[in-house]
């Protein structure tokens, strides 16, 4: 039960910090603090502590972190929750056994990282959608998710706010890839 109360905790907690941090930002107070950071490690650092959650439920991150040049200014605390939801995401819209890959790459100036899950996935109507605020795709009975819609908006502006794009490729119950463009010399 411990376990359970811990989850829950978190969880709404990152629901108040999700509503807050969508505050700021349709206020335009949201201002990134950018340092020189090694977003490899960063991206290492996430995987590694959403490993655990991810294993609990029988499933499985496999990292291809093949982008030679990887040093550039973010802002790591909300690049990192932004990474954060996508990987929530790709947990809680998986079936049993979730099996998430985390790819980068380099492309021209751009550092790209790529999170695919084989999950539900989504339809094609509602691919334009997701990035609304309080959007949120019918699951029907088959899927009990948590959460209010905010996630997917947040990580768009965040990205935006960096400069970069945010895209995603999804089949209906084969699964989802969302694809971060940043640009390196901002």
């Amino acid at each position: 039960y411990s376990q359970l109360i811990k989850q829950e905790n978190l969880r709404m907690k990152k629901q108040v910090e999700n509503v807050l941090n969508m505050s700021k930002l349709e206020r335009n107070e949201m201002k990134l603090f950018l340092k020189t950071a090694n977003v490899r490690q960063l991206i290492k650092d996430i995987a590694a502590s959403f490993r655990l959650i991810v294993e609990e439920r029988g499933g499985k991150i496999t990292e291809k972190l093949d982008a030679e040049k990887y040093t550039f200014k973010v802002d790591e605390f909300h690049l990192s929750n932004a990474l954060v939801n996508l990987l929530d995401n790709a947990n809680k819209y998986s079936p049993e056994h979730p099996d998430i890959t985390i790819t980068t790459r380099n492309e021209g100036n751009y550092y790209v990282v790529e999170i695919a899950d084989k999950g539900m996935g989504m339809a094609a109507e509602n691919r334009n959608k997701i990035f609304e605020k309080f959007f949120r795709e019918e699951t029907g009975n088959i899927h009990n998710v948590k959460g209010q819609g905010l996630g997917l908006s947040y990580v768009k502006k965040i990205v935006e706010l960096h400069h970069g794009q945010i895209l995603v490729d999804s089949i209906k119950d084969k699964g989802s890839t969302f694809t971060i463009k940043l640009p390196m010399n901002v």
